[in-house]
């Protein structure tokens, strides 16, 4: 078996590929105990763009990423998965950060589906305001999908944009809310909790 020098992620990473009758390291998470990746979320802080995050909505996290029950959800298991550090364009984040951010959207999207008894998941990113974005901060949305939920399928994309824009102004404006509570949220943060 060859072995390869990894990146600072070869502590999170080992690939495995195999190539004739030679296994070549490319890609295994490190199994972190539940316990371990509860303790870090209970001492950690978290921002969505200029939003402080309560510690209740996050349900699993990383060194470099965290998933969150959202706001305003589209579809049961709706939820976000964000860098650590607040950076506004997914161009933007280290290798490091790219890398760990959507192993982590893989993890969270394969429960959620599982979970939600869900046939197919939908990943998406509105990188920048012209494509959606109205929290400057990066996030993958991950929508749980079931045969029927949409009349048309890639009615998502607009619905996403519609509850974007609301958010927004929900959060900006502090108008009266049809958000849910922390309570509800806290709710399924904890029953997500469990999955991992």
């Amino acid at each position: 078996m060859l072995k390869h020098n990894l990146t600072p992620l070869s502590n999170f990473f080992q690939f495995h590929c195999k190539a004739s009758d030679h296994l070549f390291p490319l890609a295994r998470i490190s199994s972190s105990s539940s316990s371990h990746s509860q303790s870090k979320m209970e001492a950690a802080s978290y921002m969505f763009g200029p939003y402080k995050i309560d510690k209740k909505e996050v349900f699993y996290s990383t060194d470099f990423s965290y998933a969150l029950v959202n706001l305003r959800p589209l579809l049961p298991g709706h939820v976000l998965v964000c860098p650590r550090r607040e950076v506004q364009r997914f161009a933007e984040l280290t290798t490091d950060e790219t890398s760990d951010l959507w192993i982590t959207a893989q993890k969270v999207g394969k429960q959620l589906e599982t979970y939600h008894k869900a046939s197919s998941l939908t990943f998406a990113i509105q990188d920048g305001p012209q494509a959606g974005q109205t929290v400057p901060h990066v996030h993958i949305h991950i929508i749980p999908r079931k045969s029927g939920d949409f009349e048309k399928n890639d009615e998502i994309y607009d619905a996403l944009d519609v509850k974007e824009k609301e958010m927004k102004q929900s959060l900006d404006l502090d108008k009266e809310r049809k958000d849910r509570s922390i309570e509800e949220m806290a709710e399924e943060a904890d029953e997500y909790r469990k999955l991992f």
